[in-house]
């Protein structure tokens, strides 16, 4: 793949006592192509034909190390390209955002001029025909496939304001749906719809008393599921992520029509409590369901105050016409978080849902292993780790003649904490036994990030 864009490298920012600084939280500091000789343990199934993208912060400057937050570290895309039961090439690139850019003096990425852009952190994927890096606090900044910014991304104009890191696509008509929220409103939300080419076809204004932290949203076939929780913009805190639990703050669903002004939604209420991430959302007939992993408490403690006081665990909710009250049941005592299922699911009823085990160790969240939910038995089953190894969020790829949501690949990127570098690990999602069908070492560290997608080679052709 040709990439005109030169490699960077960077002295790496002092991290002080910063546990976000450290270990494999800390960034790498050079941008860098390998192809191939890759020693591989087992067998790469080779009906894998495309690119485990893997997007998190990789602060090349800090300014201040001792308040430095995980979260607001500059975005870097990790790239494993696999065909032909190999793994072809490993590469990494910074997104040149013009926050970044003007501090490595490196040239400013196209787009408009008077956009916020974020860290551009978050999440990459590939939707309405472009590879997008994302993060909640700004527009999308599109790549090209070898993970070279090409510029802002704001559909020809129609995207003024800030978009998800979490859009969410229709399997079956390829309707995009996301929303963004904004500090500096009112409107504090935003609702849209888009055609599968990038063409803004809806949007309309979800009204909130104030900013909170909307990080993802539950859609299903016909309805959107907007959270109104208690995580709220403070900015008396000072500090770079001036957002609090705030114990007086209720706690809301929303509910609208896909396609509908925002007039229209219908609220119901909950107790206090937060969501990252939502697995999926369908229709029960008159119902609206939606598989989150919820914590009771969040960022009321820690390194800039990230950690709460529990841990996540599976929740389904259920809002039914009449009932004034989210109906809230525990699915599992694991605590987990990244919930992932097979896309092809995506705004239906699934029957599997796969996550990471979170647990707590020195101070900061930790993945130890991965289970896979199963929602028709009402179990669970787990992988879980060596000590001294961690994982990210496993994407599910079906096999090529797979038949259901569990016929398929999970793919994670796992931390050796002996060698301090990376490896790339491919389980079998329908068995899932301890032993993977593949482990690749890598020459080189991935860092602890948050999300990832798997796009298909003929899909960037």
């Amino acid at each position: 793949m040709a990439n005109p864009t030169p490699p960077l490298s960077f002295a790496a920012p002092a991290p002080g006592t910063n546990p976000y600084l450290l270990e494999n939280f800390a960034p790498v500091t050079e941008e860098q192509v390998r192809h191939g000789g890759f020693t591989v343990t087992g067998v790469i199934p080779p009906d894998l034909d495309g690119m485990l993208l893997r997007n998190g912060p990789n602060p090349a400057v800090v300014d201040d190390p001792a308040t430095y937050h995980w979260f607001t570290g500059d975005g870097m895309v990790h790239g494993l390209y696999l065909r032909d039961g190999e793994l072809r090439q490993y590469r990494n690139r910074l997104v040149r955002t013009r926050h970044l850019s003007r501090e490595l003096g490196t040239p400013q990425p196209k787009g408009p001029k008077e956009a916020i852009d974020g860290g551009a952190n978050t999440n990459i994927v590939f939707m309405a025909k472009r590879l997008l890096a994302l993060v909640e606090s700004g527009l999308p900044h599109r790549l090209d496939a070898a993970l070279d910014t090409i510029c802002v991304e704001d559909f020809d104009g129609a995207l003024a304001s800030p978009m998800t890191a979490h859009p969410k696509v229709d399997p079956a008509t390829g309707t995009i749906t996301f929303f963004g929220y904004d500090p500096f409103g009112p409107p504090y939300l935003r609702y849209h719809e888009m055609d599968p080419a990038g063409n803004l076809l809806h949007s309309t204004d979800i009204a909130l008393d104030r900013c909170v932290m909307v990080h993802d949203v539950a859609v299903s076939a016909t309805r959107v599921g907007f959270m109104d929780l208690p995580i709220v913009l403070d900015p008396t805190m000072g500090g770079t992520f001036p957002f609090r639990f705030d114990t007086e703050r209720g706690a809301k669903v929303g509910i609208l029509h896909r396609g509908r002004p925002g007039s229209e939604i219908t609220w119901y209420a909950l107790e206090p409590c937060y969501v990252f991430h939502v697995a999926n959302a369908f229709d029960d007939g008159e119902d609206f369901v939606m598989d989150v992993c919820c914590y009771e408490r969040t960022f009321d403690r820690g390194v800039g105050g990230l950690l709460g006081t529990d841990l996540a665990r599976m929740e389904r909710w259920r809002m039914s016409p009449g009932n004034p009250r989210v109906q809230r049941r525990t699915l599992d005592d694991l605590t987990v978080e990244f919930p992932r299922i097979d896309d092809a699911m995506a705004q239906g009823q699934h029957r599997f849902t796969y996550a990471v085990r979170s647990a707590r160790r020195d101070g900061l969240d930790r993945f130890s292993g991965l289970v896979k939910f199963d929602h028709q038995r009402d179990e669970s089953v787990r992988i879980d780790l060596p000590e001294g190894r961690e994982c990210s969020e496993a994407v599910f790829v079906r096999a090529e003649d797979g038949r259901t949501d569990e016929e398929g690949y999970l793919l994670t990127v796992v931390y050796d904490k002996a060698r301090h570098q990376s490896d790339l690990v491919i389980y079998d999602a329908h068995s899932m036994r301890e032993v993977p069908w593949a482990t690749v070492e890598l020459p080189v560290r991935i860092p602890h990030g948050f999300h990832g997608n798997f796009v298909p080679t003929a899909a960037l052709s």
